[in-house]
């Protein structure tokens, strides 16, 4: 009977059948009632809440408090909204990262229980809203290589106001290898020449070890060095001495 039910509601679903609040919520319980009638809590939801809204922002608290509704039910409806609330958000971006902290965050909620070194790079607009990630890794569990021009293909097709980098090491230490300050070098030479500022490079060991080229300073040291504009000056510089 239920399976015959739920067949003829994906297919007013399906068809944009003019669905009621009520089934619409009815059908979002299908999958946290495997086999069970979801009529009639779809209704005590709507009763208790009185619309999908209601029922989406309330608490897992408020939600345990309606019959037939148990924590785990009440967890899959504070996820969807959760997911709701951020893409209604009238943001294309995934987060939005406006300071130090906002970063050093969303890297422990990327980075956290990796089994592999991964890098990623996170493109963000002038508002600090992540347009796009890329992510690498690679078959080997102890390191990622990511060569430059992957790096400048993303920023060509990206074209992001800010850049950031974030990559974890498995050994448990955060400090910076030759090979990442090499590649932070590269990035920033990329930057300059396509009018993109890289903000930070963060090298995550674990949620309380996480190593920052900005907070350390490495990262002004790095832009100072590694500008297009200075090292054209200076390969002028070069020239004309040659020519003298």
């Amino acid at each position: 009977m239920h399976e015959g039910h739920r067949k003829r509601m994906y297919e007013k679903l399906k068809n944009d059948d003019g669905l009621y609040e009520h089934e619409l919520l009815e059908i979002l319980l299908f999958n946290a009632f495997q086999r069970k009638n979801t009529n009639p809590i779809a209704h005590a939801l709507l009763d208790s809440f009185g619309s999908i809204s209601g029922v989406l922002n309330a608490s897992v608290e408020e939600l345990c408090a309606v019959e037939g509704v148990g924590e785990s039910v009440a967890l899959y409806l504070k996820c969807i909204g959760e997911c709701t609330k951020r893409t209604s958000a009238g943001s294309a971006g995934v987060a939005q990262l406006k300071s130090y902290d906002d970063f050093k965050n969303f890297v422990r909620i990327r980075l956290r229980g990796r089994c592999e070194e991964v890098l990623e790079l996170y493109c963000l607009d002038k508002s600090g809203k992540v347009k796009k990630i890329s992510s690498f890794s690679s078959d080997e569990t102890s390191r990622v290589r990511v060569d430059a021009d992957k790096v400048a293909r993303v920023i060509s097709a990206v074209k992001p106001y800010g850049l950031l980098i974030a990559h974890n090491h498995l050994s448990g230490d955060s400090l910076p290898s030759a090979n990442d300050d090499r590649f932070t070098m590269e990035v920033q030479l990329m930057c300059s020449m396509n009018n993109v500022c890289l903000y930070d490079h963060c090298i995550y060991a674990s949620d309380k070890n996480i190593f920052s080229y900005f907070s350390s300073g490495k990262i002004d040291k790095i832009k100072s060095g590694f500008s297009f504009e200075k090292l054209v000056g200076e390969q002028y510089k070069q020239q004309t001495f040659t020519k003298k």
